[in-house]
């Protein structure tokens, strides 16, 4: 083991390279991501979705642990799970509301995103944030306008919704966008992540994936 990989001290950036290909060999791993300097400071998984993540970060901080010498703190663990082979659940679709329109657009020199959702009633609602001309602006502008689409319903169960992160990520030929989340409701906090593929657009991507998190987390309740 070199001498950089040590539960103490800092990490070669090498050894986060080598971490990073190692944690693909973890059952269920489709693609994983190691970013940090000196430490992992932020570790992204997407996985199949056969899996328990709680297991999976177990199995992330043992590999690190025992092939590295790197300790990982779970906190800094992401997950996603790929759902395409869910069965389909047609009543709750029903339910959801859903992505009507992304635009993107100037209000004198400042660039916006502007969301509009359709819920299940036929009403709509409307949405802006601040952008700007990188890929990742946009993508968070996409989620600060579906977060005042979402005002109204959130507002009528005292609960609230704060992105973390955004990310954009290549796994086998296709670009993805996982959107990281706190839901806040009744003194408590869930963690949201979801995701889109990225076809056209980040900003469609990052809307899709959002309200895929939120819908989630409002159907299940």
């Amino acid at each position: 083991m070199p001498e950089s990989n040590k539960v103490t001290g800092t990490v070669a950036h090498k050894d986060l390279v080598e971490l990073g290909r190692a944690l693909h060999k973890i059952n269920g791993v489709q693609s994983a991501n190691v970013a940090g300097d000196g430490e992992p400071t932020e570790i992204h998984i997407v996985a199949a979705n056969d899996r328990n993540p709680k297991q999976i970060v177990r199995d992330v901080q043992s590999l690190a642990l025992a092939g590295f010498g790197i300790k990982i703190d779970r906190r800094i663990v992401s997950i996603v799970r790929l759902e395409e082979t869910a069965a389909p659940e047609p009543m709750k679709a029903r339910q959801r509301p859903r992505v009507e329109r992304v635009a993107l657009g100037n209000r004198g020199d400042a660039e916006w995103v502007e969301v509009s959702l359709r819920w299940p009633d036929g009403s709509s609602t409307e949405g802006s944030g601040a952008s700007g001309r990188s890929r990742e602006a946009r993508a968070r502008g996409a989620t600060t306008a579906i977060l005042e689409c979402l005002d109204k319903a959130l507002a009528a169960r005292k609960a609230t919704i704060e992105v973390d992160a955004t990310a954009i990520h290549r796994l086998g030929g296709h670009v993805w966008l996982l959107v990281q989340a706190t839901f806040y409701e009744g003194g408590g906090s869930t963690p949201l992540l979801g995701s889109a593929q990225v076809h056209d657009d980040v900003a469609t991507a990052a809307a899709r994936g959002l309200l895929n998190a939120v819908n989630r987390k409002l159907l299940a309740d």
